[in-house]
């Protein structure tokens, strides 16, 4: 994607000499991640945090891809929880812009509004809006604050041999580096990829075609992101647009059906196209612009070996329902636990396998999720449009129908239903806090659950009574309920990474310390 405009102005990080090219040898790092996006910057402050010595390398001196647009945009409630425990949520929901409604319009009439956070008593909401540059900017700053982490910036990752030994260019030359586990978080044109041969389970190029167009204008005081299906001012196309910070709005124009995409993609017709869209005599300013088209894709394997793939590196999809982002952060909340807990040899190294087991289903499910939003947004075949059109005629009668309407299944956190981590005793009333969900949030004490939780394992007693260091919740507390727990109370134990690990009616210590030890103790079935 080439910008048509000027870039954003964004920060630029001072290079330094690695210790390789300055006469030492720091030997073998327990951790090398290469690329220092949202994946990477996440996944170093989850491993630095617990201590674990880690180099980050990227080939820039900037975040947010030296500019390229605003990129991800929407923060979903389980980043901003993640985000938390780095003291950096509050940052990024200052800065950006909070929505928890949407509307959706047929051409210019509006179909329904819909809220995504029914309950008011969680810490954070459905979203926060923000330039991605500015998310990485905030997470880069933390990093700087994290002694176990080496962040190089002007450090391309050239090539890789058996996994650990990585060919780095500088601007000082050349240099290899050794590293116990690496983490490929170097995008959708992964060189980690490339160089080992990771094959696609899935791969495959969409037809959509859309034109991104970044605009500064007056902003609006009911913040609600607004999807337009078969709007005549886009000729029939879609259009999306969010409020973001300092005033920009993040537009989406589908111009698939345009004779000639590439000139509908500069800033003169995006300017026509906003006129018609804001009126004639409307104050804007065009920020960038510029095409995007989406692949569809994921890996067979996660893992090879010492080698991790997250975020972009790992599945691609087109942006509806805000997963990319999402998903890279979770991918890095995921296995930044494990991997440390097997470096500090409380854990067996099996347990790395579960990345794989855990967030390729996750994966899979982002980009078919992903590829419906799009071809329901833009039918690419006369019978895709037969049957979206139906779906439309129902909802605009019926409310029983607007389920079915898929403008962009907004992403919430993954359920590790399948995880071999998972245990469960007894009945429950319902599944929302069912093993390998991310723990409910609620108004816990003074403050809300998800900061009760920390980043370790820790257990919760529903009941009269708990053992030291554990959580107490009594009946009566709304939690009670959030959680399903039947009248003889319950046991939880949570994950380092938020996630359910396991429950069980009644109150049994002996339940919670074993559900820990397996995770410790887990091995491989052959």
């Amino acid at each position: 994607m080439t910008p048509r405009l000027p870039p954003y102005s964004l920060p630029r990080y001072e290079y330094r000499k690695p210790p390789e090219l300055a006469g030492s040898v720091p030997g073998e790092y327990p951790v090398a991640i290469a690329g220092a996006g949202l994946a990477g910057l996440t996944a170093a402050l989850e491993l630095g945090s617990r201590g674990i010595r880690t180099v980050l390398l990227d080939e820039d001196d900037t975040v947010g891809a030296s500019g390229l647009s605003s990129r991800g945009i929407c923060y979903a409630k389980r980043s901003l929880e993640i985000f938390d425990r780095f003291g950096i949520a509050e940052r990024v929901r200052g800065k950006g812009v909070t929505w928890n409604d949407g509307e959706v319009y047929r051409g210019t009439e509006r179909m329904y509004r819909f809220n995504l956070q029914a309950e008011n008593d969680q810490k954070f909401p459905a979203f926060v809006n923000l330039q991605q540059f500015y998310v990485e900017e905030y997470l880069v700053a933390r990093l700087q604050q994290t002694p176990a982490v080496d962040l190089r910036w002007k450090s391309k990752v050239v090539d890789v041999a058996d996994g650990v030994v990585l060919k780095v260019e500088t601007p000082d030359g050349a240099y290899d580096l050794r590293c116990r586990y690496l983490l490929a978080c170097d995008g959708a044109h992964s060189a980690v990829r490339e160089r080992i041969g990771m094959r696609d389970e899935q791969s495959e190029l969409l037809e959509s075609v859309w034109c991104i167009a970044d605009v500064r204008m007056a902003g609006a005081t009911d913040v609600v992101r607004r999807s337009y299906l078969d709007n005549p001012l886009n000729e029939g196309g879609a259009i999306w647009y969010h409020q973001m910070a300092d005033g920009v709005w993040r537009t989406d124009w589908l111009i698939t059906h345009y004779p000639d995409r590439d000139a509908e993609a500069t800033p003169e017709r995006a300017a026509a196209r906003l006129r018609k869209l804001l009126g004639a005599d409307a104050q804007f300013e065009l920020i960038w612009v510029g095409p995007y088209r989406f692949r569809k894709r994921y890996l067979e394997r996660m893992r090879a070996g010492p080698v991790f793939f997250l975020g972009d590196a790992a599945a691609q999809h087109s942006p509806f329902g805000a997963r990319g982002g999402n998903r890279a952060i979770q991918d890095a909340n995921n296995l930044g636990w494990k991997l440390a807990l097997v470096l500090q040899g409380k854990a067996h190294a099996d347990l790395l396998e579960t990345y794989h087991e855990e967030r390729h289903p996750a994966a899979r499910e982002c980009v078919e999720h992903a590829t419906r939003s799009a071809v329901f947004i833009g039918p690419e075949s006369a019978g895709q449009r037969l049957v979206r059109d139906a779906i439309l005629d129902l909802a605009q009668r019926h409310a029983w129908a607007r389920a079915w309407v898929n403008t962009g299944r907004l992403s919430v956190a993954c359920v590790y239903g399948q995880s071999p981590l998972n245990i469960e005793r007894g009945r429950f009333l319902f599944t929302t806090a069912r093993p390998g969900a991310a723990a409910p949030d609620g108004r816990f004490g003074s403050g809300y659950l998800v900061e009760a939780l920390g980043s370790d394992f820790k257990v919760a007693y529903f009941g009269e009574r708990a053992e030291p260091d554990a959580l107490l919740i009594r009946k009566g507390d709304p939690l009670w309920a959030r959680y399903g727990v039947p009248d003889e109370g319950a046991t939880y134990v949570f994950r380092p990474d938020g996630h359910v690990l396991a429950r069980c009616t009644g109150i049994d210590g002996a339940f919670a310390r074993g559900a820990m030890q397996r995770v410790l103790d887990y091995r491989v079935q052959a």
